[in-house]
């Protein structure tokens, strides 16, 4: 399951957030619409340095929707993140362990 957090809308305790996220097993969402770009670069970070990976989502509603994909790795480069901390760079094989369904 994903974690969707829209830090930009909502007065969080991202502590707890990433606490949480870390011991049940989560992942982050990074929203790649350029209108949202949430997690940003900074909650990004912040979550790769308490070792949640971070799943890139363009939130496309069709095919057109695609196409802001790069907004969403530009994003993950400013925070600093490598293809390892990115959940959804990963081989399908790879995927399904890190979810659990082997």
């Amino acid at each position: 399951m994903i974690l969707n957090l829209m830090v930009k809308y909502a007065d969080a305790d991202l502590d707890a957030v990433f606490a949480a996220a870390k011991e049940h097993g989560k992942r982050l969402e990074l929203n790649a619409n350029p209108q949202r770009l949430d997690l940003n670069d900074v909650y990004c970070a912040a979550a790769r340095q308490h070792g949640i990976p971070i799943v890139i989502n363009t939130d496309a509603h069709s095919p057109d929707g695609l196409d802001v994909l790069r907004y969403g790795i530009l994003q993950a480069r400013r925070a600093g993140l490598t293809r390892q901390d990115v959940a959804n760079t990963r081989t399908w094989a790879q995927l399904k362990k890190l979810i659990g369904r082997t």
